[in-house]
């Protein structure tokens, strides 16, 4: 075992202690925390909170968040006026930023040892919260019935070295919003509507009935499009590899094949002991999965940039969306003017989803980790993460509280809970801050025309070239 100082992609400097595997780096070790009287035992509904009861003492707590619509960001103000009536020592003062600036504004807090106690993080950053000993080890903090109610996938993406290091906050299920309406004007059949998650198109069926939209929308009416640009991250291509672009990488791969394989390298993305992604990024599988995503942008099927709310709008006949636009669809002030339905994501060699979610994290340098643990536990409580799904539309990262929501016996919900089930964790590495922000702009330059197979292969080389200071 070797201490490294690295800086990652993100740019703070960090000190990460990893093992002989970089997928499995080590963290700080949990400290263990002292039980308090657990839940109900609390001036407020802490969720699955069993910590110490809050201290007496005036604390400032401080939360960094993305900002949402203003109904829902009221809707946090109300919930931090509970708390602090509860524990009226306790001050929180939010800090909202925009969703895609929140890896940045984590930097460069943690680079300046002063960050806030509470920062809205992602679980696909885990080892690094973990080897750089950036996020507070959480599972002491709750009760087993609590962790154990979170679905497993997320809980292991969430976790290092058996800690939990960051919060589920929801629960992150991609799937095709589709509109009825222009399938029908363009004379096209659309996707299947299924409960089956294997029941979705292939991505050469995809492919086909993008290009017959393009043609047939296009002849009447040139604003409409068979895609809707990319609304991931900041919008448009390569702003969100993990939640968008890998898709159709790792849909080209299998997790069952042989683990020398190509299938095998494709789905997972990196090597076993996370320190190299050659033959994994740029493996046969992945450029052929580049080469469908290039069609996209060369055949004009999606536009080139970022553009705003297409299938919303009534411009766009598909998006790949979060099934939190499914569930506001549904609701009685997001109904859209045109038929629409959902289906899952197509199939490469083989389904892929991706469970890379908003995970809050506990600042490991916070001066009150109880407190702002608290807070984070009561935010999660069933009360609120239920109002908060309800008004965001997102998918409750645990499954007590789908059994608890009526909405969630749809058919269309119960497609999402199957997908939610069967998604995976992004490549595991201590290094996918670098990882993850060499392919942004890899496949950004491959959407604009860059040759899929060169670009690869050098941003294969650049990222073991960034992975090697962990080892």
């Amino acid at each position: 075992m070797a201490g490294v100082a690295g800086l990652t992609a993100l740019g703070a400097s960090l000190t990460a202690c990893g093992s002989d595997t970089g997928s499995a780096a080590t963290g700080a070790s949990a400290a263990p925390v002292a039980t308090g009287p657990g839940p109900g035992g609390y001036k407020i509904d802490l969720g699955g909170y069993q910590g110490p009861e809050l201290t007496a003492k005036p604390v400032t707590l401080r939360f960094m968040r993305q900002s949402y619509s203003p109904e829902v960001n009221d809707f946090f103000t109300g919930l931090y006026a509970k708390f602090t009536a509860a524990y009226p020592n306790i001050t929180i003062k939010e800090e909202l930023v925009p969703y895609g600036d929140l890896p940045t504004k984590l930097k460069v807090y943690v680079a300046s040892g002063d960050a806030p106690d509470v920062m809205m993080g992602r679980n696909d950053f885990t080892p690094a919260y973990a080897a750089g000993k950036i996020a507070l080890p959480l599972t002491g903090y709750f009760t087993d019935t609590y962790l154990t109610d979170i679905y497993a996938p997320l809980r292991e993406a969430a976790s290092a070295d058996g800690n939990l290091y960051c919060l589920p906050w929801d629960n992150n299920v991609e799937v095709l919003l589709f509109n009825r309406d222009l399938f029908a004007k363009a004379k096209v059949a659309p996707p299947p509507e299924t409960t089956s998650i294997d029941g979705g198109w292939t991505i050469e069926q995809m492919i086909d009935a993008m290009r017959a939209l393009t043609k047939n929308l296009k002849a009447t009416d040139s604003s409409l499009w068979a895609m809707a640009a990319s609304t991931a991250g900041n919008g448009g291509p390569g702003s969100n590899y993990t939640q968008h672009e890998s898709f159709w990488i790792r849909m080209m791969g299998d997790p069952a094949a042989a683990r020398d394989s190509d299938e095998y390298k494709t789905w997972a993305g990196v090597s076993d002991d996370g320190f190299s992604v050659t033959g994994y990024v740029d493996s046969a599988g992945a450029i052929q999965g580049m080469k469908n995503y290039q069609t996209f942008f060369s055949e004009d099927l999606t536009p080139k940039g970022a553009v705003p709310d297409q299938l919303t709008a009534g411009t766009a006949a598909l998006s790949m969306d979060s099934f939190s636009m499914a569930n506001l669809y549904e609701s009685a002030g997001g109904k859209p003017k045109f038929g629409w339905g959902v289906s899952p994501m197509p199939k490469g060699r083989t389904l892929f989803g991706c469970n890379a979610s908003d995970s809050p994290i506990v600042w490991a340098g916070s001066k009150n980790p109880n407190e702002a643990v608290a807070l984070v536990a009561y935010l999660c409580n069933d009360a609120n993460r239920i109002g908060f799904a309800r008004m965001w539309g997102s998918v409750p990262a645990r499954t007590s509280l789908i059994t608890q929501m009526q909405e969630y016996q749809g058919e269309k919900q119960q497609l999402a809970v199957a997908l939610a089930k069967a998604s995976s964790g992004v490549p595991r590495t201590v290094g996918y801050f670098d990882y993850f922000n060499a392919m942004n702009p890899a496949v950004k330059n491959i959407a604009l025309g860059a040759d899929p197979a060169a670009t690869l292969h050098t941003t294969a080389k650049q990222i073991d070239d960034l992975l090697a200071k962990y080892r």
